[in-house]
């Protein structure tokens, strides 16, 4: 046999073997089940695992049912906002003037592109262009923000907390539509504590009857409450010390953003001595041919304002995009029944099962939502085959090691992979779902657990375990501690506790005896005689 021969033999025989080898080295469902059912409390489990380059179901567990997904819904909301609105659009503040510039003016609007990054200091800024321009009386000041509804999302008032995380949606927003509360003592004992809004705003009333009381503590309870025509009353009870040096300062939501945004801005403006005769919270009458564009702020790219909002959670930026969408397919205001509309006509031909899919809001905060494991993997894959879009929009996700809510979870190094994902957590519910992409294997994945009884941080331990038993088969152990592990680790734990007493006392033993102090004979001092 010539050498050329065996050498072509060896390599046929190579290729062969390969498609076995790749198949041994693919992770055993009823081992990946196992890890599941590991969870504590073994709450209810959904799972699917498909492979990207065949299109094979790799793992699945409750595929079809339906759940909570938490904020596993803002992939629905951003991967439809990456697919109907372009990568490199900024979104736009704009403050306009009826007719030219001069000392007075009738008509001078503040009108939101549904910016939700705009900070207190960039509406100063607007503000400051404004006082540039010579203006110093305006009649009326026009608050627009008709390209959202005002409606809050769907949900959101299953708890009636006044958290940031549950701030409004405006088109019109600044600082993410919150407000910083700092409560200082007085200068005087018995005086009402002093209490600061920023930015302030004329939409924000006080109620306030904390007092200034002796020492460093405090003892305060800061929380806000709708008042009435969309204002925001902020509540301050207890007391705090007077000697305390920081402020005692908390963040949170108001009950209209566009309002308290507007008011801000007029705040400001009053503050640089321009006179406003009346306040207006809608677009002008007849449209916007009269009006001549006097500043302008410009935000972030959407691919900027997606990645934070994904790999950082944020509510109201979900929010924002998801009403955004609705407007840009379906037309202004914005709302979330057209967003949800828009959802499907942009996910069209990805076969997912709208059926049981229900979109109440963009962010997935409380019971708003169901979707089914089956539905995001079909999400995942839709995605995966648009190509550069595609690939833009999971660049926006956070990653396992790297950044974003994954920064502590999930290296490379340790799974075997390099994950791409959401995640998502309530009181009951824990979830991730996104790409795991490794040497050979090209995954995407969609994990939650409903119904939880103990805290979320476990079960992510148990999402964890099943990726690296997922992308590095046999690397970790999932059977039980036999009762001969479970008494060794005892008696090592045993064996630990007698020696660091042992120590102890030896430590005592060689401390030299206090040494006894003399008492001093008490002097006599004698009287005079």
């Amino acid at each position: 046999m010539s050498y050329r021969l065996l050498h072509t033999l060896l390599a046929l025989s190579l290729l062969v073997a390969m498609p076995y080898a790749v198949q041994a080295a693919r992770p055993s469902p009823k081992r990946l089940a196992k890890i599941l059912r590991s969870a504590p409390g073994r709450p209810p489990a959904f799972a699917k695992v498909i492979d990207l380059k065949t299109s094979k179901v790799i793992f699945e567990l409750n595929a079809s049912k339906k759940l909570t997904p938490a904020s596993v819904s803002k992939m629905f909301t951003t991967a439809a906002a990456a697919l109907r609105i372009p990568m490199k659009r900024r979104l736009y503040t704009d403050v306009l003037i009826a007719g030219k510039k001069a000392k007075a003016v009738k008509e001078l609007v503040i009108r939101g592109g549904g910016d939700m990054s705009l900070s207190h200091q960039q509406l100063r800024g607007l503000a400051n262009k404004v006082v540039k321009s010579g203006i110093r009386r305006i009649g009326t000041l026009w608050i627009d923000s008709t390209l959202f509804d005002r409606k809050l999302p769907r949900g959101f008032n299953e708890k009636r907390t006044d958290s940031s995380y549950r701030a409004p949606v405006d088109a019109l927003n600044v600082d993410k539509g919150t407000i910083g509360i700092a409560v200082r003592p007085a200068g005087k004992l018995g005086r009402l504590a002093l209490v600061t809004i920023n930015p302030p705003s004329d939409a924000i009333v006080i109620d306030n009857t904390a007092k200034t009381v002796k020492g460093k503590r405090s003892a305060l309870v800061v929380r806000t409450k709708a008042a009435a025509k969309g204002k925001t009353t902020v509540i301050v009870r207890g007391k705090i010390g007077i000697k305390r040096r920081r402020p005692a300062a908390v963040r949170k939501r108001v009950e209209s953003a566009a309002l308290h945004a507007g008011h801000a801005f007029k705040k400001m403006l009053q503050g640089n001595k321009i006179r406003i005769k009346k306040v207006r919270w809608r677009a002008p009458k007849g449209g916007y041919k009269r009006f001549k564009r006097l500043a302008r702020h410009t935000s972030p790219s959407v691919r900027e304002l997606m990645t934070f909002c994904n790999q950082f959670s944020h509510n109201g930026y979900a929010e924002s995009f998801f009403k955004l969408v609705g407007a840009e397919v379906k037309g202004a205001p914005g709302s979330c029944k057209k967003a949800e509309a828009a959802i499907h006509i942009a996910f069209k031909g990805s076969k997912i099962d709208w059926k049981k899919v229900r979109l109440g809001n963009g962010s997935g905060l409380y019971h708003a939502n169901d979707v089914t494991a089956d539905a995001v993997v079909k999400l995942l894959a839709f995605m995966h085959n648009k190509g550069p879009i595609g690939q833009a929009w999971r660049r926006t996700l956070a990653i396992g090691g790297v950044k974003g809510t994954l920064r502590r979870r999930l290296r490379a190094s340790v799974v075997g992979a390099k994950v791409y994902g959401k995640t998502g957590t309530l009181n009951d519910v824990t979830a991730l779902a996104g790409y795991a992409i490794g040497k050979r294997q090209k995954y995407a994945f969609a994990l939650f657990f409903n119904g939880l009884k103990r805290p979320a941080y476990l079960y992510r331990r148990v999402h964890d375990r099943f990726l690296q038993a997922l992308m590095s088969p046999g690397s970790i152990k999932v059977k039980a501690k036999t009762r001969k592990q479970k008494k060794a680790k005892t008696k090592t734990r045993l064996r630990k506790t007698h020696r660091a007493k042992r120590k102890a006392k030896l430590r005592k033993k060689r401390r030299p005896p206090p040494k006894s102090r003399k008492k001093r004979p008490k002097k006599v001092h004698s009287k005079a005689s």
